[in-house]
């Protein structure tokens, strides 16, 4: 049990050590390179990013929500609704891959994953739905 207690200290010593991040204040908005930083689009409103400037930890691979941006789920049994979240998830996609600056203003971290709202300004354009 001393071993454990002892492992976790050091650990967390060790974390805390590194002076990188602690106590940085972070920007209200992050600009994002479409080419180095965007990886994938999950579906219809939500991608994943490389954030620059944060930690690597909560910065790497995020997975990013659009505030303001409504989406079917891909996985739908309803053909005619998958359908639908296909054809946003597409429209997304290529939307996301023709964009000179993607701008990440006001982040939110989720309620229940590792994920984060935001909203998302596309080549200075705020993305949002339009209906």
């Amino acid at each position: 049990m001393r071993f454990i207690c002892l492992f976790a200290l050091f650990l967390f010593l060790g974390c805390a050590s590194q002076t990188n991040y602690a106590g940085k204040k972070y920007p209200k908005k992050f600009s994002l390179r479409v080419a180095d930083d965007v990886l994938e689009t999950l579906n219809g409103n939500t991608f994943t990013a490389n954030v620059r400037g944060l930690h690597p930890v909560f910065g790497n691979a995020i997975r990013i929500r659009v505030r303001g941006l409504s989406a079917n789920a891909i996985t739908d049994l309803d053909t005619e609704k998958a359908t639908v979240a296909f054809r946003q998830w597409h429209r997304f996609t290529a939307l996301i891959k023709e964009a000179e600056v993607i701008e990440l203003r006001d982040l939110e971290r989720g309620n229940n994953g590792f994920w984060v709202w935001a909203d998302v300004y596309i080549d200075g354009v705020l993305l949002k739905d339009t209906e």
